[in-house]
């Protein structure tokens, strides 16, 4: 069979969660093109390509993906216009498997190839996980006991292992979740209205510091005493 192009699965460690699908004459030279933007932090790599003897359009392709799943692609409204990417939620192994079922179906496994990373590209993965890491961790919250008269329970406040907050219900025994309601939101904002004496507002986050902080103080103060 002679070749005319490949269907590509490129990764990138700027955004895990996507991989770009497409296809081109000669993936090596589109990859180039793609890399010599400046915009993202690491570049793209290959992790897979299967060989076609038809040359195809990315239109073709990426309609047949749609209509396996419609939801997978970026897609987004911008300037008034709604732009379609080359991006699909899915993990590179999922994409590889739909490569890997037309292959099958063509009785042609022999052109459909995994790239093995280079070393300097699982140190940029690795990097790039150390980076999400961090920034996941970044708000630090300390963990404080404090009551709210909206539902006049007990609560504790931590950092969960996901570097995101976490609220305890004392009273009931059980973590309050993202779509309670009362919402942590309303929660934390009656708790630290309960000390101030006047309305709080602000962002969860906002609020649960300026409480961490009073907590704090009035505990430093009792041990003091």
């Amino acid at each position: 069979m002679e070749q005319k192009g490949v269907i590509y699965i490129l990764t990138n460690p700027s955004f895990p969660d996507y991989v770009k699908i497409g296809y081109a004459d000669d993936a090596g030279k589109r990859i180039k093109q793609l890399n010599r933007s400046e915009c993202i932090p690491f570049a793209f790599r290959l992790y897979a390509y299967y060989e076609v003897s038809k040359r195809l359009t990315d239109t073709n392709l990426h309609q047949m993906i749609d209509r396996l799943n419609p939801n997978l692609r970026s897609i987004e409204e911008f300037d008034g216009k709604t732009r379609k990417r080359e991006f699909y939620n899915m993990s590179p192994e999922d994409a590889f498997s739909i490569l890997k079922t037309i292959a099958e179906i063509n009785g042609l496994e022999d052109r459909l190839h995994k790239v093995k990373p280079s070393e300097k590209e699982m140190e940029e993965e690795e990097t790039a996980e150390e980076n999400r890491i961090l920034a996941s961790n970044r708000h630090h919250f300390k963990d404080i006991s404090f009551t709210s008269s909206l539902t006049g329970h007990s609560y504790k406040s931590s950092t969960n292992e996901r570097g995101t907050l976490s609220i305890y219900d004392v009273t009931v025994g059980e973590e309050v979740p993202n779509n309670a309601t009362p919402s942590k939101r309303e929660i934390v904002r009656q708790a630290l209205s309960d000390l101030t004496g006047k309305e709080e507002e602000g962002t969860l986050y906002q609020l649960i510091h300026r409480l961490e902080k009073l907590v704090l103080k009035k505990e430093k103060g009792s041990i003091s005493s």
